[in-house]
């Protein structure tokens, strides 16, 4: 058994500025920990959003999810691989649904052991809407989660 409190640390990303801030938090911690860090986001899709009578013909629904994971991947790799330090083990991954649910379900398969995520993302009508991602991730995940607060700097 390794000495290390975390082995395996996932960052989720909707992203907000709040989670550009906890990146920063996560990619210093794996690196002090000498842990993997999963790099995550989850594409909402049409059929996990609480309004489910849109029809979207499956083809284009198809070649838009195709086109948006990779255009995420991107975003991904220029937002926050590229400011991880040389040799830091990472992994992307990208998942779609609702996004508290498929963040929990990823921590419980992949066994992690800290999730490191901003504190506030949506706003407004939005958070009305689907909650809060964070609030519902630190109820149920079945471990540790860091929850970052967006701070203004002058």
């Amino acid at each position: 058994m390794s000495d290390n409190l975390y082995r395996s640390i996932a960052f989720c990303t909707d992203f907000s500025d709040n989670a550009d801030e906890a990146f920063t938090a996560a990619k210093d911690l794996a690196w002090r920990y000498g842990a993997t860090l999963h790099l995550v986001h989850v594409m909402v899709t049409f059929t996990s959003a609480p309004i489910r009578e849109i029809y979207v013909p499956l083809e284009m629904d198809m070649h838009f999810v195709e086109r948006a994971t990779e255009a995420v991947k991107t975003t991904m790799e220029e937002r926050y691989v590229r400011r991880l330090r040389e040799k830091q083990p990472y992994e992307l991954h990208i998942l779609s649904g609702y996004p508290a649910s498929e963040i929990v379900r990823f921590v419980q398969e992949n066994s992690i052991d800290l999730v490191v995520m901003g504190s506030h993302g949506l706003t407004g009508i939005a958070h009305v809407l689907f909650g809060s991602t964070a609030d519902r991730v630190v109820r149920k995940a079945p471990c540790s989660v860091l929850t970052v607060r967006f701070t203004k700097k002058d």
